[in-house]
């Protein structure tokens, strides 16, 4: 059975803000077994912009947008890619529709225009940034000091992916029929990360200018 998230726009909304545990938990922990202070740890997650000035910031915000566009454009012919040239001819069209069938859905039905606002800016603040700094700004960085650069971001987009179809949620089927696309944002975005030095704003602009997108069209 799909889980429709969407159904209630207000549920959705107080739902994004649990997404802030992907900053306070790890976090937290890494204080904890690092010795270092929290706020510390909080930096090291992306936050901390080594090159402040504002002409670099709005730089970065600029390029996020523009990539979460291209992000947006290229977003059917991957799930089209996946969906029609490698799922269904491996395990036929029977297994994408019951995939499909049983999605989390997070499309809001029927938002009103303080509901739609709200959203936006829920994904701006929370989910783009909150997201990234786990999967990213955590995950890449802790790891690439005991395994190369790409382990870490392969294994950032497979937690990433597995985040967007949990096991524990959804079936096989629905596993199966998203998890590559998932995965293959996962690897872009941890190439924008990368390719600006550890600094989560560009991936976060991204990340929340596709949703955005996709919550729009």
């Amino acid at each position: 059975m799909a889980i429709n998230l969407g159904e209630d726009p207000n549920l959705l909304i107080l739902i994004s803000f649990a997404e802030i545990l992907f900053i306070l938990v790890p976090s937290l922990i890494a204080a904890k077994i690092e010795k270092n202070p929290f706020i510390v740890e909080v930096k090291e997650l992306g936050f901390n912009v080594k090159n402040s000035k504002l002409k670099n910031i709005i730089l970065k915000i600029l390029a996020g947008i523009l990539i979460g566009i291209f992000f947006f454009f290229i977003s059917d012919l991957l799930l089209t890619f996946y969906m029609r040239f490698i799922i269904q001819n491996l395990f036929g069209a029977q297994v994408i529709e019951d995939g499909i069938g049983n999605a989390i859905s997070t499309q809001p039905m029927n938002p009103n225009f303080i509901q739609l606002s709200l959203l936006i800016v829920v994904q701006i603040i929370i989910i783009g940034p909150c997201e990234e700094a786990f999967f990213r700004g955590f995950v890449i960085n802790k790891s690439k000091y005991k395994i190369k650069v790409i382990y870490s971001i392969i294994l950032s987009s497979f937690l990433f992916a597995i985040y967007h179809v949990p096991p524990f949620l959804v079936p096989l089927t629905t596993i199966i029929t998203f998890f590559g696309y998932y995965f293959t944002f996962g690897i872009l975005l941890s190439l924008v990360f990368v390719a600006f030095k550890g600094s989560i704003l560009p991936s976060s602009i991204a990340h929340s200018s596709l949703n955005i997108l996709l919550l729009i069209f």
